[in-house]
């Protein structure tokens, strides 16, 4: 009987039923399940976009330092992307979404004197999509609403589509900081060629100044052609601002959904000193990409020496 039941246990174990009963086999990852895994490698840490096909030999390109500011923030990798061909859209990558690029950003730089104006609508639909996926978009772009949405300009002509759905904007105040009619008596107009922006109480900047200098961004023109908005109800102002001309909150705004969130700046940021530079933008990274600034660090060092 003995010799019996080892016999049976043997055909038992030998058979496919009796390999399931030991233990099923373990499962094989499904390659679409991964797309969507937390955790997975990012393709880039953060994606810096610039539109340079308007104003040829006036224009500045301010990719390398947005680059060097994230990675001294603690983002290991930084991947660039830019206009295709002059007058094309912004060459982004066939695979933006939120998992491969936490955090986009994007470059307007003083791009207003030709058009077609900086972002497009092409670009507009690609960032739209970004953050319907739960991105993180950083826009810096002193003319962007001029080139883009020249129609959106004060109360009497509030803000749609991608400024207000993703934006946050309401209502957007174009070249407030510029001389009154009559003013301008030089061959070139007296724009305003510094400012400075203060952190608002409701926002991550609380308590920062900053000056900025036109010169130290645009070398070239030497200064700004500011915006500033208000904002709708899932949106706040991040800076107040005070130029030569005008001033006002809003210059920087943020806008938090539970889906997203967004940063748009009316004036390039760039025009902050190195060191000033490196803290708005670390600051602007440890809001963005929700992780503490220990945290992103030391994983980016990590991650740094196998690349």
């Amino acid at each position: 009987m003995k010799h019996f039941l080892i016999a049976w246990m043997c055909v038992a174990l030998a058979s496919p039923a009796g390999w399931a009963r030991q233990g099923a086999a373990p499962d094989v990852e499904n390659p679409a399940d991964a797309e969507s895994t937390p955790g997975r490698p990012v393709i880039a840490d953060v994606l810096v976009c610039i539109d340079i096909d308007a104003s040829p030999g006036l224009f500045h390109d301010l990719t390398q330092r947005y680059v060097d500011a994230f990675t001294a923030a603690g983002a290991a990798t930084v991947a660039t992307a830019a206009t295709e061909v002059s007058g094309g859209s912004i060459n982004f990558p066939p695979d933006l979404t939120a998992a491969n690029y936490p955090v986009v950003v994007v470059l307007g730089s003083d791009n207003y004197l030709t058009g077609p104006n900086t972002i497009d609508a092409n670009d507009e639909a690609a960032l739209a999509a970004y953050l319907d996926t739960g991105g993180s978009l950083l826009l810096v772009g002193q003319d962007y609403m001029y080139g883009a949405h020249p129609d959106m300009d004060g109360p009497g002509n509030p803000c749609y589509g991608f400024p207000r759905d993703y934006l946050g904007l309401d209502i957007c105040y174009q070249d407030f900081d510029t001389p009154p009619p009559g003013l301008a008596t030089r061959e070139f107009d007296p724009r305003s060629a510094e400012a400075t922006i203060t952190g608002t109480l409701t926002w991550i900047f609380v308590g920062m100044v900053f000056l900025l200098v036109a010169v130290l961004a645009f070398p070239n023109t030497g200064y700004f052609l500011t915006d500033r908005a208000t904002t709708t109800r899932t949106g706040g102002v991040g800076f107040g601002y005070e130029g030569q001309y005008g001033s006002g909150d809003g210059v920087v705004t943020y806008n938090q959904t539970r889906g997203f969130k967004t940063v748009w700046s009316g004036v390039e940021l760039a025009g902050a000193d190195a060191d000033d530079f490196d803290e708005i933008i670390a600051t602007l990274y440890d809001w963005l990409d929700d992780s503490s600034p220990v945290e992103r660090a030391s994983w980016g060092a990590v991650k740094a020496k196998f690349r």
